[in-house]
């Protein structure tokens, strides 16, 4: 393989690599209001990490409810003091899952495709 192939595989292979995952960013700031319902939240605080969605930033205080439980159970709410909060990340996994999912099966499939097109066909003689 010439070395001009291998660098564009091995770029190639570091660009898709990246759009694998959550997406998991610590936002800029934290606006005071709710976030998306159905967005996640990493909060981490005490060296524990609480996954909640339909989130609300207070001036003084960040709550949710807890991921696996329902949004409309207000009962299920957790607050924690922004004092206590050491950072946040909003992510998106679900999202993840499919751009993953797309890289590994849907992408390779694709390029045995292609290959078997340009070259003849992948029938066995």
């Amino acid at each position: 393989m010439p070395a001009r192939a291998g660098v564009a595989v091995v770029t190639t292979l570091a660009v898709l690599s990246a759009s694998c995952g959550a997406g998991w960013h610590r936002p800029a700031q934290l606006e005071p209001g709710p976030m998306a319902p159905r967005q996640q939240v990493e909060v981490w605080s005490g060296g524990a990490v609480r996954r909640w969605h339909a989130v609300h930033v207070g001036p003084d205080s960040i709550s949710g409810i807890p991921y696996l439980r329902a949004i409309a159970c207000d009962s299920c709410r957790i607050a924690l003091p922004r004092a206590a909060v050491d950072s946040v990340r909003l992510g998106d996994p679900v999202g993840g899952f499919w751009s993953t999912f797309g890289l590994v099966v849907v992408l390779p499939g694709l390029i045995l495709g292609i290959a078997c097109v340009t070259h003849g066909g992948c029938t066995p003689d």
